[in-house]
């Protein structure tokens, strides 16, 4: 089987073709194993490559070589393509979508990434387009949306540009006046400060939003936290970031979590919501699951 190392030269701090590619390329060489190099040249890219590269109907082996942004148009593009196995060699500034699978080394390895098995995937669907991982709106995702500025920084790593981008959204206005239903019954108005969807578990760079979601299981995990003061947040922050909210004393007043497969929200002032990074305002926005939607190379 082919393979395509469809290669982000922007993800991360250095372009991957430096330090992250050359060992899968000389791997593939000693083994004999043919290969071709892509390069993205905008937003968008990688989704059309992926899905022109499936229309070709040869079996691919596709790995998407750089962050979880260049995974989620990859991946975009690979759904409902059964020729396209689709990989991800992770060098962004997060990678949070392989925290729930293994981690970035077991990624980082052609050892491994070559014997990789298929597994199907589900996705998560948007009015604004899919994602693989996780979709947020409210602090969360405004928390997001500045976090692309924190990350060009010298020397700041996702998980720091996380942590500089939720100081300054700490200090604006907290929360939003939310109405979500869920699977078209349940009901939930007030005030939160996030409303999340979860397809993997991580994301901000390490953040266990969602440590109950399995993405090929054909539901979403919903987390919403109602809004609580600011002393409170800085004293469950630790807690949420190592995924520990959904059993803790601490969150039950403001938590609300449950497992289905779609969340519509509402929000009465505009509010910034993400996938995967991707961040659009808005004032409403549905996620629902899309099962078994692309074929997704595990090592």
């Amino acid at each position: 089987m082919k393979t395509i190392f469809l290669v982000n030269p922007a993800a991360g701090k250095q372009d991957p073709r430096g330090r992250t590619l050359p060992p899968f390329l000389s791997y593939w060489r000693e083994r004999g194993e043919p290969f071709e190099t892509l390069l993205t040249e905008a937003p968008g890219h990688a989704e059309r490559l992926v899905r022109e590269l499936g229309e070709r109907g040869e079996p691919l082996r596709v790995f998407a070589v750089g962050g979880d942004g260049t995974f989620r148009e990859a991946a975009a593009g690979a759904a409902g393509q059964p020729s396209v196995s689709l990989g991800i060699i992770p060098c962004g500034s997060g990678d949070d979508f392989v925290r729930s699978l293994g981690g970035r080394e077991l990624f980082l390895s052609p050892e491994r990434q070559l014997s990789a098995s298929p597994r199907p995937l589900d996705l998560i669907l948007t009015e604004y387009g899919p994602a693989a991982d996780m979709c947020a709106i409210g602090l969360d995702a405004a928390v997001a949306y500045h976090m692309v500025r924190f990350k060009r920084l010298p020397l700041v790593t996702g998980s720091m540009a996380y942590n500089l981008a939720l100081v300054k959204c700490f200090f604006g206005k907290l929360g939003f006046p939310m109405d979500v239903t869920i699977d078209g019954g349940e009901r939930f108005s007030g005030s939160f400060i996030f409303a999340l969807a979860g397809n993997g578990q991580y994301y901000g760079g390490g953040y266990r939003g969602a440590p109950r979601a399995v993405p090929d299981d054909g539901l979403l995990d919903f987390v919403l936290i109602r809004t609580p003061g600011r002393l409170k947040i800085l004293r469950m922050l630790s807690a949420y970031k190592r995924g520990e909210h959904l059993d803790s004393p601490a969150f039950a007043p403001y938590l609300v979590y449950r497992r289905g497969t779609r969340m519509d929200v509402s929000s009465r002032r505009e509010a910034i919501a993400t996938c995967d990074g991707e961040c659009v305002k808005t004032r409403e926005i549905s996620f629902s699951v899309s099962p078994k939607a692309f074929i997704f190379l595990q090592p």
